[in-house]
């Protein structure tokens, strides 16, 4: 699956957080991925989860049901090869 495939990422206060949100994402049959957070908009973990726009809802309930809550998520603009990121929540 190519980057540019992944329209979202979430970046967490934590490395353990990302990790685990993640591993519930794939367990729901979600197409994530974990990667290492952009210097653009990483806080202080250098993990973040990308997913595909379809998938929103999805991602949503997961992290409110597991109490688990990125710092910031943010839509992937992509231009060619450069990315940019623009705040989501």
């Amino acid at each position: 699956m190519k980057a540019e495939d992944y329209n979202y990422i979430m970046v967490f206060t934590s490395h353990h957080r990302a990790l685990y949100i993640y591993d519930r994402l794939l367990k729901k049959q979600i197409k994530a991925k974990l990667v290492s957070a952009p210097d653009k908009i990483a806080v202080s973990c250098t993990q973040a989860v990308k997913f595909k726009e379809i998938d929103m809802e999805i991602v949503q309930k997961e992290l409110k049901r597991n109490n688990i809550y990125p710092s910031s998520i943010y839509k992937i603009i992509s231009d060619g090869k450069n990315q940019t990121y623009e705040l989501v929540e």
